[in-house]
């Protein structure tokens, strides 16, 4: 980091660059200033506020611009987004999610959400605001602090040919402040406090004519304790050495002495594929002017190569040549509608008050005293001198007529404030036939529909947020050291963390739901998960969840399952032991069946030992049977076929008993 003191080179190009761009800007600045005015409830000329103050009218001013920027401002500060990074398919998402929370912690330390707010807003009024960054060193002497500003369109100087929003091709820019010579010590501590006190205070110049301080009487008396404080960056072309992997095409800066450069050229030798090339690289130079007084040339001390702002534009036309047109906010165009509005409406006020007291016609000393003619409400008295016609010399004027549509067209204009900009009813979930009872899904659906004219300008200010990101995630990468981003996450820093690739390639700046803080967006994270199913236990959501009380609340539910858990046991218990008993019925069951089965085959054993008993029995029967025949030879014929009958009979029953017996042991068993 240099500075060089007195140097006129800077301040005189600083200068001609300004007047050379106010030829260009300053249109659009003195359409600017008035649509600020008009905000602000100054719609009437000088030469109409006199007019109307010496014909006795009333110099009306009903702001309805404020309503419908208002309105848009208030939709933005409810709708706010988050800047968070995304790995991009297949790189590392635990480094993008390192860079998440480093973001989320400078965005909130930094107060970013109400910067952007305020200058989207101021957006709104005059068609263009900055938002940038700066380094704060109060706290942190090594790393410093992240913090973030915005400026007014009267405070800054683009230049007049840039026609992107990421002023990619912008080559020249300048911003102005008012600081006292203590402040200005404790923003550049490395120039000598005495050469600062050496400075004039006071506005000495004519450049930025559009800022609020210049337009009161005598600016320089009243900024008698202050100085100007000009920042001017300008786009410079210097050499780089890189280190170049001709594989992939990965380049990576390189900054090292000539003997570190000597040992990686031998190092590389290894690595023939790796080379360290010198280049050329566009960065941007800072001149810091003080009172006129260059105190600082160099690097921009966020490190960026960039300008550290984004612009904050609404509607942009870059194609359009004259700048009162080219940049607009969303009064310009309902600023006529206002002035048309406050005229007619000082209008229908006199003509009303016309009509209570039109005035009279009198003949010279008719009236006693002419003053009673002014009178005015109930119980008037007018005297008629002697000799006058009361009906002759003194008439009452007849009040005019009001046109049928007068009153009507009063209430066109009202609507066309509201709907010239894009904003209606619908915008505030009302109907426009007037029906407000209505459901607030519906209102929602009707808000959202309100919207969509002007949706556009948000996208514009989302592409503006992630401008801004990428400054933020380069600033983070170039000005902490591992040991601070350990201290804001709780976690070591990845090896990709510090790689100006893995910004460009590996991840991407996008918009989240914005939440209080980063455990809510975890919180809410989660939840979504659970709605699509995803086996989440309780005891996760539940230390996520952002509730008051929650250490006291998991404490009951640890009770609470704890309990369950000795329930769930008791009852495991029960089940094992009616297990067991239904298990010993079982087995005794199946001794009792042994038992049975035991007893038939047994009963079986023993009929078969009777049926070898009878077959024994029939063997001797029948050798019985041979010797009765033997006795009965002598018998006759018919008598022995009797005898014969008679046995075969009793044998064949005794055997069908048998059968039946045996087969009914049989299916006992």
């Amino acid at each position: 980091m240099t500075y060089t003191v007195g140097d006129n080179d800077k301040v005189w190009k600083w200068q001609a660059f300004f007047y050379d761009a106010y030829r260009t800007w300053g249109q659009f600045y003195a359409e600017a200033y008035r649509d600020l005015r008009a905000y602000a409830g100054d719609n009437w000329t000088n030469l109409e506020r006199t007019k109307l103050e010496r014909q006795n009218r009333m110099v009306l001013e009903l702001n309805k611009i404020r309503r419908v920027v208002n309105l848009y401002s208030g939709y933005e500060r409810e709708n706010r987004t988050q800047t968070v990074t995304a790995p991009v398919e297949g790189s590392d998402e635990v480094t993008a999610d390192l860079f998440s929370d480093v973001m989320y912690y400078v965005y909130n330390k930094g107060n970013a959400d109400y910067i952007i707010s305020e200058a989207f807003e101021h957006a709104l009024k005059t068609g263009l605001a900055i938002v940038g960054l700066y380094m704060d060193y109060s706290k942190d002497k090594v790393n410093g602090d992240i913090k973030f500003y915005w400026k007014p369109f009267n405070a800054l100087m683009l230049d007049p040919y840039f026609t992107k929003r990421d002023l990619s091709d912008c080559d020249q820019a300048s911003t102005r402040d008012l600081l006292s010579k203590e402040a200005i010590k404790a923003m550049l501590p490395w120039v000598d406090p005495e050469e600062i006190d050496m400075i004039p205070t006071g506005i000495r110049d004519n450049k930025y004519q559009y800022l609020g301080i210049y337009r009161q009487y005598n600016s320089t008396y009243i900024a008698k304790n202050l100085c100007t404080y000009d920042q001017y960056w300008k786009r410079i072309i210097v050499p780089q050495k890189y280190l170049v992997d001709e594989d992939t095409g990965v380049s990576e800066e390189w900054y090292g002495t000539r003997a570190e450069e000597k040992e990686l050229k031998e190092t590389l030798k290894m690595t023939p594929q790796v080379k360290l090339i010198t280049t050329h690289k566009r960065t941007v130079e800072l001149n810091i002017i003080v009172g006129g007084k260059l105190l600082y040339t160099g690097p921009d001390p966020t490190g960026l190569d960039n300008f550290p702002f984004m612009p904050v534009l609404l509607y942009h036309e870059p194609l359009i040549d004259t700048y009162e047109l080219k940049i607009q906010g969303l009064v310009r165009s309902i600023r006529d509608a206002q002035r048309q509005y406050n005229r007619r409406h000082s209008q229908i006020i006199d003509l009303m008050e016309s009509i209570i007291n039109t005035g009279w016609i009198t003949k010279n000393g008719s009236v006693l005293d002419p003053t009673m003619l002014m009178q005015a409400g109930q119980g008037r008295q007018i005297v008629v001198n002697d000799g006058y016609d009361v009906n002759a010399d003194v008439r009452e004027i007849s009040p005019p007529n009001i046109p049928p549509g007068y009153l009507q067209y009063q209430d066109i204009i009202d609507k066309n404030i509201m709907e010239i900009p894009g904003a209606s009813d619908e915008l505030l979930g009302l109907s426009s036939t007037g029906d407000s009872q209505v459901s607030g899904k519906l209102a929602e659906v009707r808000s959202s529909n309100g919207l969509k004219g002007n949706r556009g300008i948000f996208d514009n200010l989302e592409q503006t947020k992630k401008y801004v990101g990428m400054l933020v995630l380069e600033c983070i990468q170039k000005n902490y050291q591992p040991g601070k981003i350990q201290r804001i996450t709780g976690k070591e820093p990845t090896e990709e963390f510090f790689s100006g690739q893995f910004g460009d390639y590996d991840c991407a700046i996008k918009q989240a739901v914005k939440t209080a803080t980063q455990r809510e967006a975890y919180y809410y994270q989660l939840l979504q998960l659970v709605s699509l199913g995803a086996p989440i236990p309780w005891e996760d959501i539940m230390e996520a969840a952002p509730l008051q009380g929650k250490t006291e609340m998991i404490e009951k539910m640890a009770q609470a399952q704890e309990q369950a858990q000795e329930q769930q046991q008791k009852m495991a218990e029960a089940e094992h032991m009616q297990k067991m008993l239904e298990m010993s019925q079982i087995d005794q069951n199946t001794a009792l069946a042994e038992e049975r089965r035991a007893r038939v085959l047994s009963d079986i054993g023993l009929a078969r030992e009777r049926s070898s008993e009878a077959e024994q029995n029939h063997a001797k029967a029948l050798l019985d049977n041979a010797k009765t025949v033997k006795e009965i030879q002598d018998m006759d014929r018919k008598r022995l076929l009797d005898v014969m009958k008679l046995a075969s009979d009793i044998s064949m029953a005794q055997e069908a008993k048998f059968e039946r017996q045996l087969t009914k042991d049989a299916q006992r068993v």
